[in-house]
Parts: structure tokens; sequence; C-alpha cells
């Protein structure tokens, strides 16, 4: 007897195909491509536990966009999507191979820095932030300019867990946020 196993092997690959743009769509934003917050997160800790083995520098960011709910409320959501998008592409733009971006709810965004002490990680940062302050995204309703604040928290021995980290570059976004926007601070750790 022989069998034609032609369908069933290509039903097979169609199987493995649709697994894979699965566990991608699990693990990236939908609007962005970036990372999804959990999985973002979890890198965030890897990256955390590897300084805790390894002492090597490390740099963590989060920002977001100043003045997001006026754009919405201006221009509709729809506008608010592409700015959120066009934000996404300058920030992968403007990343190292090494680097990790994600969109962590929002309007608010994360970029693991490995191997970057504070100093490094302004200067991506600041590239970051120029770029998105002279540009304009082009919406079906208007032309829109934005500006984004940036918060950085170089890794020490003195968070005692990922989740600290974090929270050392949120309270330096809330810090340029409340400094007048637009800019990028640094955590005092």
């Amino acid at each position: 007897m022989v069998y034609d196993v032609t369908d069933i092997a290509s039903s097979k690959r169609a199987l493995e195909r649709a697994n894979e743009q699965l566990a991608k769509l699990s693990m990236t934003d939908r609007l962005t491509g970036l990372l999804n917050r959990g999985t973002w997160e979890n890198l965030v800790d890897a990256e955390y536990e590897r300084f805790r083995r390894y002492g090597q520098a490390t740099s963590l960011v989060m920002f977001d966009i100043d003045h997001f709910k006026k754009v919405n409320d201006s221009y509709g959501h729809l506008a608010g999507d592409e700015v959120i998008k066009h934000t996404a592409a300058i920030t992968k733009g403007n990343l190292r191979q090494s680097d990790t971006s994600g969109r962590y709810g929002g309007e608010e965004f994360g970029i693991i820095l490995p191997e970057t002490d504070a100093e490094g990680a302004r200067i991506i940062c600041e590239r970051i932030r120029e770029n998105i302050a002279q540009s304009v995204v082009e919406t079906s309703v208007a032309p829109i300019q934005y500006t984004i604040s940036m918060g950085i928290a170089q890794l020490t021995k003195a968070p005692e867990n990922y989740m600290q980290w974090m929270q050392l570059a949120d309270e330096a976004l809330y810090a340029a946020k409340e400094g007048g926007r637009n800019q990028v601070m640094i955590s005092g750790n």
C-alpha cells in the first residue's frame, strides 16, 4: 500500500506556522509590535537577576507621552493610536540590537539597556526624545507634534527586586514630568 502524506505534511506545517504566530501575538502589543507588558516585565526580571550574578552596568527607562489625554480629546483615539505607533517606531529605530523595548500600558513605555550605565542611557534617551520632539505625525485628522518625558534608573545593589528597580525608573519619569516635561531625568537611587 502507498500513502500520499503530502496533505498531512502541509497541514502539519500550516499548524506549526499558526502556532508560531500565536506565540508571537501572545508576547507582543498588537498596536505597536513592541513586547507587551507581561513579556517585557519578565525580561526586566531576567536582567535584574543577570545583574545580581555578574554586576555589569544596566539601566532601565520608563517613559510616556506628555499630555496624551489632550491628544485623544482633541484629535480622537485613532489619531492617538497613530501617535503611540509613531513613538514605538522612533524608539525601535534608536535602540541597539541588545536593547529591549516594550509597551507598558496606554501611553507608557519601557526600555531595558543592558551593559549601559546611566550616562549612556541618557544619551540614548535624549536621542529618542529629540527625534520625537522634532517630528510630526501626519494623521487623517491633523498633523500632531508632541513630546515625551523619560526616567532612567541604573541598577545598583539597592533594589531588592526588579519591581523596586522599575519603581526607581518610574519615580525619575515623574520627576521629569514635574520638572516641566519633555526631558530625561536620572534616578538618584
